[in-house]
């Protein structure tokens, strides 16, 4: 995993939370996009993460 991918995984899992603990009655119609948006890209950068942790793994 590339540092410019570990720093775009924390970001979004910043702004994810930042949403979800910030939103409750200021709540935003785009705010639903936002995290779908970050939701996928989330997900796809975790299979990094999870090939990350395997590589590691097997190095020990």
């Amino acid at each position: 995993m590339t540092d410019r991918e570990v720093c775009r995984y924390i970001d979004l899992a910043d702004r994810r939370a930042f949403i979800v603990m910030n939103s409750g009655v200021g709540w935003r119609p785009e705010y639903a996009a936002e995290l779908e948006a970050i939701d996928r890209e989330l997900a796809e950068l975790r299979r990094l993460v999870n090939q990350e942790h395997e590589r590691r793994e097997g190095a020990v």
